[in-house]
């Protein structure tokens, strides 16, 4: 994924919203400048490790899922916990989940380096207490006792047929404008003032330009010009059937 790219356009989204209040404020404007390199940085939750040089031995640097393990639940479902089995921070989580304490005196478990150096061996222990639930629900109640999330891990047509996604809203059937459809991302907010409904049929690549540098100040010969010699992509969306075809050439012609 271009991650780059696309917390890129979230934080000048969020810059803008910020100038914007301040100009509110104050009565002055400003340009914003974004660097994908320091987005790049500002979501890096180790990034003060790494740059400090710290070294934290077998302590994973975060408490977040990108140490968490991996586990199969009762029914074979594969999810992620999103904290670490090595962490001093975090394995009394999973003892207190377990109702296993005395496993912080185990010599193979007593420390951090330990905890790495048999980290498969800890993770059969914790796997096998797992699948001695009933069910992934029962099982996840009893790791939220213990402050332990677990995601489960889904395709995302699996997410997108779970009752979250329908109640939600997170998945859009939309037309293709030629004659069928398929499935596109819903909105990741709600409000409480304004329904958004469902998405619009998404605009063909340059279906709009046009009018947006008419807009501009363009005039239609430096428009059609800038269209002609391949500058700028413009006209009508593009054709899929023979009928289209015809239909497009005589427009074209008029």
């Amino acid at each position: 994924m271009s991650h780059a790219d696309v917390y890129a356009g979230l934080q000048a989204a969020i810059a803008v919203l910020a100038a914007v209040r301040k100009r509110e404020v104050t009565g002055r404007g400003q340009y914003i400048d974004v660097a994908m390199a320091a987005v790049m940085l500002s979501i890096n939750e180790r990034a003060h490790l790494d740059l400090a040089g710290v070294d934290t031995g077998a302590e994973p640097g975060i408490l977040g899922a990108s140490d968490g393990p991996h586990f199969a639940g009762p029914g074979g479902e594969e999810f992620v916990a999103a904290q670490s089995i090595v962490g001093s921070n975090t394995f009394p989580n999973y003892l207190r989940a377990m109702r296993r304490m005395d496993l912080a005196q185990d010599p193979r478990f007593s420390t951090a380096e330990r905890r790495q150096q048999n980290y498969n061996v800890l993770h059969a222990v914790i796997q096998t207490w797992m699948l001695s639930f009933r069910d992934l629900k029962t099982l996840d109640a009893q790791l939220d006792e213990a402050k332990i999330a677990i995601g489960q891990i889904r395709t995302l047509k699996e997410l997108a047929e779970t009752d979250w996604a329908k109640q939600w809203g997170a998945v859009h059937e939309v037309p293709d404008r030629r004659g069928g459809s398929y499935f596109i991302h819903g909105y990741p907010w709600r409000f409480s003032d304004d329904e958004l409904g469902a998405r619009s049929a998404p605009a063909f690549r340059g279906e709009h330009n046009e009018q947006v540098f008419r807009e501009a100040g363009l005039a239609d010969t430096e428009i059609r010009h800038a269209i002609d010699t391949g500058i700028l992509v413009g006209g009508p969306p593009p054709p899929t059937r023979e009928g289209d075809v015809a239909a497009l050439m005589e427009a074209r012609a008029s």
